[in-house]
């Protein structure tokens, strides 16, 4: 069983992520590895908070294409997974060196995870 603390303690450490990345964006827009990379870490966290509330168990992974894949899927886009593809190996990627250039800028992608963060809530 699932403890609502553990749930909590995601959801803190996503909104950190979050904060995070912003932080980074005002400092400095160009930094896009390290703001992918916590731009994934909010939403992987997002996420599996959210399935754990649904009782839906889930792999070790911090691959979001992954995960989405456990949520209900009427709803779900090409361009969400495309999207959640996307930016997991962007962020790994760039965390480890090689940094390929992001299809979208630093506020693009905050603004694309905090839309897609509030998608997720909407396929229960």
């Amino acid at each position: 069983m699932v403890r609502s603390e553990d749930i909590g303690i995601l959801k803190l450490r996503a909104s950190e992520d979050l904060r995070v990345a912003k932080m980074i964006i005002d400092a400095d827009d160009e930094l896009s590895a390290h703001i992918g990379f916590n731009l994934q870490q909010f939403l992987e966290k997002t996420m599996k908070a959210s399935l754990m509330e649904h009782d839906v168990k889930y792999p070790k992974t911090h691959d979001l294409a992954i995960l989405l894949k456990l949520f209900p899927q009427e709803k779900i886009s090409e361009e969400d997974k495309i999207f959640t593809y996307v930016l997991s190996q962007f962020a790994v990627e760039s965390r480890y060196g090689h940094c390929p250039s992001s299809p979208w800028d630093g506020q693009q992608m905050l603004e694309k995870s905090k839309k897609f963060a509030e998608f997720i809530e909407t396929l229960w």
